[in-house]
């Protein structure tokens, strides 16, 4: 990337942008530089880059201009091209209105997927998308495990994969991408694995002492154990061995002056932008050690459905949220209580978003912040 070029950063429930302001679409964007810019080692990094350029000016939109001011110009992480952004329209929006490019609370944004209408207001933004189209089922496969889900168009597509009875979303291995069927999603798919709502939503959370394998460990766990761990979901402290008294029990008493993080129980300040979470940690002294995850996220309320899901993007890998795969999931989820009006709660690993449905179009909520702005020294 030739030059320095001013960035923003920005996220929707963890999902997060690299912001290009290009009004008049001089910038000449290649996968390759769109890629380097999302590198998290070697450059800025994110799931995504949204180049906010006039629609007037951009060959794909300029049909859309006398709908629409603003094109969202959306690159996934790898330097592909995508269709359409759930959380990243509704990022691209509140930077429309931080920045002064628009003096509206609403008005109209254009997209690969046609032109959707954006609501800003201090905490959250919403987006309203037609109503998506729910298809035929397929499969997905993943860790030698078969999954039987439904296909689902947002403007892009995804495949909705309910998780069996007795496996959590944490079983998962996303660091690899699921299988599909090529012949059904020819351009790729965005898979999403879904769990009911209630004590499955809530498994981003759990209490452990030590997890580490062996015999002399002890944990506490609250969720419920899996089919092939009976270990796990009982309270168990057992004795220490004495080469190691500082395992299998929980300290209480003060710790020792070079070691001032061991021995005690710490209430940590939640993260900025997620006032709803926080844990207590026991032993913070490495990744090997467990800590007692408490999730603070209220039971959503006046709701016709909660899930919760964890999705594999196309393009992107697995990302802490996806808001085109939220209305995919809430719109299963939706159509299995039997309703085609309705309001959906998804719990996504960065928070929670919400989708309203009235039949003609759907809503998505939820907060979207930006986070820095910067300008770039070298890329690519």
């Amino acid at each position: 990337m030739g030059g320095s070029v001013r960035f923003f950063k920005g996220h929707g429930t963890g999902n997060d942008f690299v912001i290009l302001p290009d009004p008049d679409g001089g910038l000449e964007l290649t996968p390759s530089m769109v890629a380097a810019l999302c590198d998290r080692g070697r450059g800025i990094g994110a799931d995504g880059v949204l180049r906010v350029v006039r629609s007037a000016k951009h060959p794909e939109a300029a049909g859309l201009a006398g709908e629409a001011e603003w094109f969202m110009d959306y690159w996934n992480s790898d330097g592909s091209i995508a269709e359409m952004c759930g959380n990243g329209v509704r990022v691209f929006a509140r930077f429309l209105v931080a920045e002064g490019y628009t003096d509206e609370a609403s008005f109209p944004i254009a997209t690969r997927a046609g032109v959707v209408r954006a609501v800003v207001s201090a905490d959250e933004v919403s987006v309203a998308l037609p109503t998506p189209h729910v298809g035929a089922g397929s499969t997905a496969t993943l860790g030698g495990l078969t999954f039987t889900g439904t296909s689902v168009d947002v403007g892009n597509p995804h495949l909705v994969c309910a998780l069996p009875s007795g496996m959590l979303l944490r079983d998962l291995d996303l660091t690899h991408a699921p299988d599909y069927d090529r012949s059904v999603f020819p351009t790729g798919v965005n898979v999403e694995f879904v769990v009911r709502g209630g004590t499955e939503a809530a498994a981003f959370g759990h209490i452990a002492v030590d997890r580490r394998p062996g015999p002399d460990r002890g944990h506490i766990a609250v969720d419920s154990p899996p089919v092939e761990g009976r270990e796990q979901g009982h309270i168990a402290v057992d004795s220490p061995p004495l080469s190691q008294p500082d395992r299998g029990h929980i300290a209480v008493d003060s710790p020792p002056p070079s070691q001032p993080e061991r021995g005690h129980i710490a209430v940590d300040s939640p993260p900025p932008g997620q006032p709803d979470r926080g844990h207590i940690a026991v032993d913070r002294r490495g990744g090997e050690f467990g800590h007692i995850a408490v999730d603070k996220r209220p039971v959503p309320v006046g709701v016709d459905a909660h899930v919760a899901m964890r999705v594999y993007e196309r393009g992107s890998g697995e990302t802490l949220s996806c808001g085109s795969g939220a209305i995919a999931v809430a719109a299963v989820a939706l159509r299995e209580t039997g309703k085609e009006t309705g309001v959906v709660a998804v719990d996504v690993l960065g928070g929670r978003l919400t989708i309203a449905f009235d039949g003609q179009t759907c809503v998505l909520t939820g907060p979207a912040l930006l986070v820095a702005t910067g300008e770039t020294l070298h890329i690519g």
